[in-house]
């Protein structure tokens, strides 16, 4: 791959460019109708090599957080990086396996899991199903039983962190749904040990998303050698420390640790805590695709009424959730010059008051803009509400257009409904 500047940048005229070149000239090659996403395979794939080289020769799997963006080509890209694949759903595992990833490679976390999610991780003899209640254990036992089957199980430890993010996102504080409290740890251990169906393989915990460096992550992860120590001592035999993802990008607020840096940390910790020897297994998804997916589109119209001034994009909540669900901010500059000019609310065409992208400085006369850091949780979180069609999506290889995702188009959703 080539020394082309990664992601999103500017050329010396000021023109937005993506993966090296000039995002207009991408619109012209892909000849996709906006609003489309953008993503930069080279940049992923540096991303992911960056993460995968900074274990050295530690024993490990980066467990790609497949719900950030599960385009093929995305998670391809970072298989051919070395990694492997966090699932959250059956749907998410079929994918992987479908694109490649080999089944150890592969956790099945989620708090909910289906009778046919579990059997297809079973079926599938992947890494381990990451159980996070009790009584998912029970149910995880049943469908071992019934397929004949040894169930390879891992704890999700709720490890009782709280951390400075938004509340959607936090999942390691006591009244989250996700995994296992630890006063209710030996409850789980002793239906582990009582079947001949279930193996444990492994302690995971995950403190939440948009971590900006590694204290938390790393008090979180403390709990889980805590425990994973004491097991040991008693004679089991781990295979494995998951202590999860959450590692945050910058999204124009200031400069966040690099996914390479938690990694460091993480094998520290497991070094002093005597567990080295164990696969060390991380989940980054928003690290290593955010900042390589732009969301390109067209300004439909300005609006004043009064002292307020609006900028009205093609672009909505269904295309880009993230804003209306958490309050986030994205930034969003012309293409064709860098952002100058007043304040204007940004808003898109939905009926609703949430579907606004906040206030940026933009030219009045702008024609074209581009959503920065858009490749996680954008496409993925889509929907066709209000009968819009879901956004296309273009892939771009060393500033070259390799293929694209053409949106279905209106008539598809309308077909779709009357169908129905």
């Amino acid at each position: 791959m080539s020394a082309t500047k990664d992601g999103f940048s500017r050329d010396p005229s000021g023109n937005a460019t993506f993966s090296g070149t000039p995002l207009a000239t991408l619109m012209t090659q892909a000849q996709v109708t906006s609003p489309a996403y953008f993503y930069d395979l080279s940049g992923i794939f540096r991303r992911a090599r960056k993460l995968e080289d900074a274990f050295g020769d530690a024993k490990h799997l980066v467990a790609y957080a497949i719900k950030a963006n599960s385009a093929g080509s995305i998670v391809r890209t970072i298989a051919e990086a070395g990694g492997g694949v966090d699932a959250v759903s059956g749907g998410e595992l079929m994918l992987a396996r479908q694109l490649g990833v080999p089944s150890r490679k592969i956790v099945l976390s989620g708090v909910a899991k289906r009778e046919d999610e579990i059997r297809l991780a079973l079926e599938e003899d992947i890494l381990a199903v990451q159980a996070e209640s009790v009584e998912e254990l029970q149910r995880i036992q049943s469908c071992a039983l019934k397929l004949g089957k040894v169930a390879r199980v891992s704890l999700r430890l709720n490890p009782s962190v709280a951390i400075d993010s938004h509340s959607h996102i936090a999942t390691g504080h006591d009244a989250a749904k996700f995994g296992v409290a630890q006063s209710d740890v030996p409850a789980a251990l002793s239906a582990i040990s009582a079947s001949e169906n279930m193996l444990l393989v492994g302690l995971s915990t995950h403190v939440g998303s948009m971590l900006s460096n590694p204290i938390s992550y790393l008090e979180s992860a403390r709990v889980v050698c805590k425990f994973a120590a004491h097991l040991r001592q008693d004679g089991a035999q781990l295979e494995y420390v998951d202590f999860g993802g959450g590692f945050g990008i910058d999204y124009g607020q200031g400069a966040t640790s690099a996914p390479a840096d938690f990694a460091r940390e993480a094998l520290a910790l497991l070094k002093q805590q005597g567990l080295q020897d164990l696969i060390l297994v991380v989940e980054p998804g928003r690290s290593l695709v955010g900042p390589f997916g732009v969301l390109v589109s067209q300004v439909v119209q300005s609006k004043q009424s009064g002292p307020r001034k609006w900028l009205m994009i093609d672009c909505g909540m269904n295309d880009l959730l993230r804003p209306a669900l958490y309050q986030a901010t994205h930034r969003i500059e012309p293409l064709d010059q860098p952002p100058n000019g007043p304040l204007l609310q940004v808003v898109g065409p939905v009926c609703e008051s949430t579907d606004d992208f906040g206030l940026h400085s933009l030219p009045v006369e702008t024609q074209w803009v581009a959503i920065r850091d858009a490749g996680a949780y954008g496409y993925c979180m889509a929907s066709q509400y209000n009968g819009r069609p879901l956004p296309a999506e273009v892939f771009v290889r060393d500033g070259k257009v390799v293929h694209k995702s053409p949106s279905p188009g209106v008539a598809h959703w309308v077909r779709g409904r009357t169908e129905a």
